[in-house]
């Protein structure tokens, strides 16, 4: 089926779509409060994906658009201090994602429990020098433990014979089910409590940021990459493919444009 649509389409193209939101409002609207509220639903997904992707290379392009687009943001701050783009977030965490699984691999619950608590204390600093900092770490743990669970129940349902997969002996004795849901527990009350402390919600946004939180954790806690069971018609599966794969492309010419127009046309910004 060529224009078929894999699950993976739908979330990215869910994730892209609250991106424009969520810089929409940040650039051009003055009271962007309610547009925060669900562009924060959008990088939890980029970095479960980066977790959950088998993919060892860092392409060149993103750390040279990442350099492209911070130098962008800060000539929009008067050249101040600005963190570094999330492609540079994504780069070390594709860089680390194997170092990562090994601890996991050898080490299990206790490797978990461990790198849990580093990100966490890591939380108040890392985002001075990284965009979404430690909480895009965690996401991108649990993803990968996500990718665990789901290979080891390939591996106990299936020929095993010609199967791809990450999990070596002593991948198989750790018990991924527990250790994915123990991740995507902490890392969601963690994102939830830390976008509050940098947004400062009010009551009723705080309670759609969670409830949305809430159930993004637990559709990607039952994600598997494949094709969807849900087959939207042509054209309307043409679109998601279009923006499932067109992600990076959307997002830096989106951002890349909103900072040059407020530059070029100050009376636009919010």
């Amino acid at each position: 089926m060529p224009d078929h649509v894999d699950n993976a389409d739908w979330l990215k193209s869910f994730a892209i779509i609250l991106v424009v939101v969520g810089h929409t409002g940040y650039f051009f609207v003055t009271d962007a409060s309610w547009w925060t509220v669900f562009g924060r639903m959008a990088a939890p997904v980029f970095f479960f994906l980066m977790g959950y992707a088998r993919s060892r290379t860092i392409p060149m392009h993103w750390l040279w658009l990442g350099l492209v687009l911070t130098l962008l943001d800060s000539w929009n701050n008067y050249s101040g201090w600005v963190t570094l783009n999330i492609l540079f977030s994504m780069a070390l965490i594709r860089l680390s994602r194997p170092m990562v699984l090994a601890l996991l691999q050898r080490y299990g619950s206790m490797a978990l429990m461990v790198l849990l608590l580093v990100f966490v204390l890591l939380l108040p600093f890392a985002g001075e020098f990284l965009d979404y900092g430690a909480e895009g770490w965690l996401w991108a743990l649990f993803g990968l433990c996500q990718r665990m669970y789901v290979d080891g129940r390939s591996l106990n349902t299936q020929d095993t014979s010609g199967l791809s997969t990450e999990l070596p002996k002593q991948g198989l004795s750790q018990n991924w089910r527990v250790m994915r849901l123990l991740a995507c527990l902490v890392t969601a009350l963690m994102y939830i409590w830390q976008e509050q402390i940098e947004f400062g919600f009010s009551a009723t946004q705080l309670s759609v940021v969670t409830f949305g939180v809430v159930v993004l954790s637990c559709g990607l806690a039952l994600f598997v990459r494949g094709p969807s069971s849900i087959q939207p018609p042509k054209p309307i599966a043409r679109s998601l493919r279009w923006l499932g794969r067109h992600t990076l492309e959307i997002y830096v010419i989106q951002l890349a444009g909103s900072e040059f127009i407020i530059n070029q046309f100050p009376r636009l910004a919010a």
